[in-house]
């Protein structure tokens, strides 16, 4: 009589994931995919997008050139015209647009769809304001 020899194998496969994992992973990712406009609509509400920029690049500028100036004024033509360094820069409003030009040369658009520009010349200082179709309703006072 011979005697047989038991032989027992493992299959071991360690690659990929298991079931429970790949359930978990889903079910955090499904979580993200459901929070995720919520989050979007509740910062939305709160008005931290600002869309009008536009405005806020005119009004930088118009207070920087104001700054650097050595004076300012109020044209025949209805603008705003400032001495500075650089020569005369002037502000104008040109079909319902803002331009600024240095020396009369070089027109740039800094403004669209204007509605309101009224320059007001007092004795210490021109008020200026302005309302376009957008969000923009500004009044700036500039001193002489």
């Amino acid at each position: 009589m011979t005697k047989s020899k038991k032989i027992y194998a493992s299959v071991s496969n360690s690659s990929g994931f298991t079931y429970l994992e790949t359930l978990f992973s889903l079910s955090v990712i499904s979580l993200i995919a459901f929070i995720l406009p919520a989050t979007f609509g509740v910062f939305s509400q709160f008005g931290m997008i600002d869309t009008d920029l536009d405005g806020d690049i005119f009004i930088m500028d118009i207070i920087e050139t104001s700054k650097s100036s050595e004076s300012v004024e109020k044209s025949d033509r209805d603008s705003i015209v400032f001495q500075t360094e650089r020569g005369k820069i002037e502000y104008q409003l040109n079909n319902a647009r803002i331009i600024k030009s240095i020396n009369n040369e070089g027109f740039i658009t800094m403004l669209f769809d204007v509605t309101t520009w009224n320059i007001i010349d007092e004795k210490r200082f021109i008020k200026l304001k302005i309302k376009t179709n957008g969000e923009l309703d500004e009044e700036i006072i500039i001193r002489k």
